[in-house]
């Protein structure tokens, strides 16, 4: 029950697909561009952040300058960091289609 976050861009996600029920909130824009004071406003939406959060991008390493960035706020003792959507795909594990909503 601890939220998935996938911080890929929205070409990434039709690309390869998305994790059933992930919240899909992009970080880093095409030029490599972000904001973060919008990124943890919309994390701050999700139900269940207080069990802590789990990050996705395409191999880890958006997700570990992304988790380190969280860590500094003080905000979320628990930050889980993931080797990305290719580490899932390589295990066989489900993807869905994306749907633009």
């Amino acid at each position: 029950n601890i939220p998935l976050i996938d911080v890929r861009r929205e070409d990434e996600w039709k690309s390869t697909g998305v994790i059933d029920k992930s919240h899909l909130i992009t970080f880093f824009d095409k030029d490599g561009k972000y904001n973060f004071q919008q990124f943890m406003k919309e994390i701050n939406q999700i139900k269940n952040i207080e069990k802590g959060i789990i990050l996705f991008c395409r191999t880890g390493r958006r997700t570990t300058l992304i988790a380190d960035a969280i860590d500094k706020t003080g905000k979320y003792p628990i930050i889980y960091n993931t080797k990305g959507i290719k580490a899932w795909s390589s295990e066989k594990e489900i993807l869905v289609k994306y749907q633009n909503n």
